[in-house]
């Protein structure tokens, strides 16, 4: 009861539910179009409303289509990818997120990454940071995410709520935005930057001439147009420039400069008068041997001598003050100068030349430390012995001859490239050969619409998993069929849809237009171009692009037959006089039938051609026989009438005893009383009278008409069929024969019946002595046997005997009394009540 009430009472609601929809329907009607030029009006106002929306979140620079793709990209279901594991991120995923470029990451995902780099970097004394898979930002160990956060940062593990972003809290963003300027993000909880702050502000412009305008906070800063008129770093011109952001430029005003030698003058930039040319001074030095060497300068700026400051020996023990016209001599002694090896003194007395390599013998270990040698301290000893160390990369080994990486347990970086394909499985690593895993793929992929008006960057590789942009604009592609323009449609990815306009081309033959779709240019299945390689591979059919020819005119065109029996609409294609597939229909010379040859020409009229002969009748002969002949005329078809039958007619005569033959002729021609004689054989009649004797007539037409005159003896019987007695057969058939038994008759009948009586006496003793055996026979089967005779005591074992017997005999009886019980109980079960 509860539930019937209940769909009783929704239903009730839904009733009402309807009737207001319809009556909103009629106070509100709906107008709709399917017109093209109103889908594009709609669109330009769509496009119109979004860059409004778009402007106050817009910067100088910005671009707000950039961030309509953006936003259009990170609503999409599958938009997102994980550019670790090459995934798309679901809606109810915890992910992380790059605070420089945004990218979206699973969080297990850059878990995982972080944990690897800094024990890589641990195990090797790196610094412990870690750097964002994409941009490659650093952050601090301690920055590593440890919770699903959303996008502002302030809700822990945030639902998701279907009509808010995926990842959001939903509630409002709340950051500082960028660049800084007091203001915060009123956005909702959003992924990506914030948008520049559209707050109002009042502002001056550049140079502060203008009055203070209403402007948003992220254009604040504006220019009115004017001459900025301040003064210059030179302080003799003004500022050309309209005002303008910043310090006022150098000064570009043209003015005669002269170098500082003096030789030269050019009109050089108010801020660029002070310049040199390329002239070298040569002017003689204080000692008036050398000469400066420095370019164009100042007078006075060439300086002394550098020669003859600190004159010393070769070997710098002793000083000499002279000119520096004169050579310092040597002093004599031990030059003692250090030797490049940094070991050993030079042993040389003091000369002018260089002290040279380190001749000195030492023991010297190779680099690797495995072997020792004597050898000039100038000289390096490497060994032969290559390094079994494994590199940085933990791949490749050392192979360097006499590498020390061993003795400063110290890893060699791998010289080799990467070489290893990377996640997005179209290109390989070119860094050089390295540990652990390759980093993501840099490159980047555009997916953009058929158009190209709508575009989206998607990480390399991800470009299968990621349907293109969804474009509302409409389809500039031209047509391929010879109508002027297409069918406006949507921007699609693919072919066009084929072109439904008619085709309206003109038939060559008749003129007229052509009423099927366009068939021009349009993709055809081919079978059979490709064969397949194998049982595992399905034949594919192939499209290929096809002009159709322009079927059949269809139009209708009224035709009249060759023979002229009707006129019908015929497709325009088809309008030639043809047979109608009637006959023709023309009386033949008989004059019976008419010419059934299919329909043709009769006589020759304009283009119909030569005209046909009707056929030459030979059919048989239809004229009707005379009655009673079943012959056909032996001549072919002609007028009436036939010729005489001359057939020979076999018949029987009127007993049908013997044959007569008697020609067609003369017997279709005779009245009935001549039939009748013809027909008598002359015999006697072989029929039988009703009582059964022969007609004593002649051959004769129909029913023997004496037979109440038949006189033939017939033999009578009495009832025992002992008597019998001829009589005539009309006494017979009057009633008045009968013949009846005498005395001996019933005589004979008695002892009939006596010696019956008897027989059935006899075989009734016959039965019960049968029976009898039957019964002695039983009771012998029986009657115990006894081992051996008691001849002493005859007497007892005879009474004993006969009372065996009578005990059997009356279990016997008892028995056949159950069993007749059973069997009559059985029967009166089965008797339907």
């Amino acid at each position: 009861m509860n539930s019937g009430f209940k769909m009783k009472k929704f239903k009730r609601a839904q009733a009402q539910n309807q009737a207001a929809i319809e009556r909103h329907m009629v106070t509100h009607p709906m107008v709709e179009s399917s017109s093209d030029e109103e889908d594009e009006t709609g669109q330009e106002i769509l496009e119109q409303a979004v860059g409004k929306v778009l402007t106050s979140y817009q910067d100088q620079g910005g671009d707000p289509e950039k961030i309509l793709s953006y936003l259009a990209d990170t609503f999409q279901s599958n938009g997102a990818v994980c550019l670790i594991c090459i995934s798309s991120v679901k809606k109810t995923d915890p992910i992380w997120s790059c605070t420089m470029c945004y990218s979206f990451m699973h969080l297990p995902c850059i878990q995982h990454w972080i944990r690897d780099s800094l024990a890589y970097k641990r195990d090797r004394g790196i610094s412990q940071v870690w750097a964002c898979p994409k941009c490659r930002t650093e952050y601090a160990e301690d920055e590593a995410p440890q919770h699903y956060e959303c996008f502002c940062g302030k809700t822990r593990d945030p639902s998701y709520q279907p009509w808010c972003v995926p990842h959001s809290c939903g509630e409002a963003c709340g950051k500082l935005l960028q660049p800084k300027c007091g203001h915060s993000c009123v956005l909702l909880c959003h992924p990506g930057p914030c948008p520049p702050c559209p707050k109002m502000v009042s502002s001056k412009c550049y140079c502060a001439k203008s009055a203070p305008r209403p402007r948003r906070c992220n254009a604040k800063e504006w220019s009115c147009g004017a001459v900025c008129s301040r003064n210059l770093k030179c302080g003799k011109h003004t500022c050309r420039e309209m005002c303008h952001s910043g310090e006022c430029p150098p000064c570009p005003e043209k003015v005669s400069a002269t170098c500082h030698c003096g030789n030269k003058t050019e009109l050089r930039p108010c801020f660029d008068t002070v310049w040199r040319c390329d002239k070298p001074c040569r002017k003689s030095l204080s000692c008036n041997v050398h000469v400066c060497q420095d370019v164009c300068h100042l007078p006075g700026d060439c300086g002394d001598c550098l020669t003859a400051k600190n004159r010393s020996c070769p070997c710098g023990k002793r000083k000499y003050k002279i000119s520096c016209k004169q050579e310092a001599a040597t002093c004599g002694d031990t030059c003692e100068k250090l030797l490049d090896c940094g070991a050993h003194y030079c042993n040389k007395r003091c000369h002018l030349d260089s002290c040279g390599q380190c001749l000195e013998v030492v023991t010297k270990s190779c680099k690797c430390g495995a072997h020792k040698k004597e050898i000039a301290c100038a000289k390096v000893f490497h060994c032969d012995t290559k390094c079994k160390q494994i590199r940085l990369c933990g791949r490749h080994p050392c192979n360097k001859k006499c590498c020390d990486c061993v003795k400063k347990n110290n890893f060699n970086p791998c010289e080799k490239t990467c070489d290893r394909t990377l996640s997005c499985r179209k290109h390989k690593c070119s860094a050089p050969c390295h540990s652990g895993p390759c980093y993501p793929c840099q490159r980047t992929d555009t997916i953009q619409c058929r158009c190209g008006s709508s575009k989206i960057v998607i990480p390399c590789g991800t470009a299968k998993k990621i349907k293109p942009p969804h474009c509302n604009k409409m389809c500039k592609i031209p047509p391929i069929c010879h109508h002027p323009k297409r069918e406006s449609h949507k921007c699609h990815q693919g072919q066009c849809p084929p072109c439904k306009k008619q085709c309206a081309l003109a038939h060559k033959k008749c003129g007229h237009i052509c009423p099927v779709p366009c068939h021009t240019k349009v993709w055809v299945k081919v079978n059979g171009i490709t064969q397949p390689a194998g049982p595992w591979e399905k034949q594919r059919d192939k499209m290929q692009l096809k002009t159709l020819p322009c079927p059949p005119c269809q139009v209708s065109v009224m035709v009249t037959c060759l023979g002229g029996h009707e006129t019908l609409p015929w497709p325009c294609h088809k309008a030639v006089s043809s047979c109608c597939q009637r006959p023709c229909g023309q009386l033949l010379s008989c004059t019976n039938h008419t010419c059934m040859l299919l329909c043709h020409v009769v006589q020759a009229s304009g283009d119909n051609g030569q005209p046909t002969p009707c056929e030459e009748c030979e059919k048989p002969c239809v004229i009707p026989r005379p009655q009673g002949c079943t012959h056909t005329c032996p001549s072919i078809c002609h007028p009436a009438p036939c010729k005489p039958c001359k057939q020979i007619v076999r018949l029987p005569c009127h007993c049908s005893i013997n044959t007569l033959y008697i020609r067609c002729s003369e017997l279709t021609s005779a009245n009935e009383e001549t039939k009748k004689e013809m027909f008598k054989c002359g015999n006697q009649c072989p029929k039988n009278y009703p009582c059964g004797h022969r007609c004593i007539d002649d051959c004769h037409p129909g029913s023997c008409e004496r037979a109440e005159e038949c006189n033939k003896k017939v033999k009578i019987w009495c009832k025992c069929k002992r008597l019998k007695k001829d009589i005539s057969c009309r006494i017979i058939r009057s009633g008045g024969a009968v013949v009846e038994c005498d005395a001996v008759c019933q005589e004979k009948k008695k002892e009939r019946i006596q010696a019956q009586e008897a027989e059935a006496e006899r075989k009734k003793r016959e039965e019960e002595l049968r029976n009898q055996r039957e019964v002695e026979k039983f009771e012998r089967k029986f009657k115990p046997r006894r081992k051996c005779k008691d001849k002493t005591n005859d007497q007892p074992r005879v009474k004993e005997t006969k009372f065996n017997y009578l005990k059997w005999l009356a279990a016997i009886l008892v028995f056949a009394i159950a069993c007749l019980v059973a069997f009559y109980s059985v029967d009166m079960q089965m008797v339907p009540h």
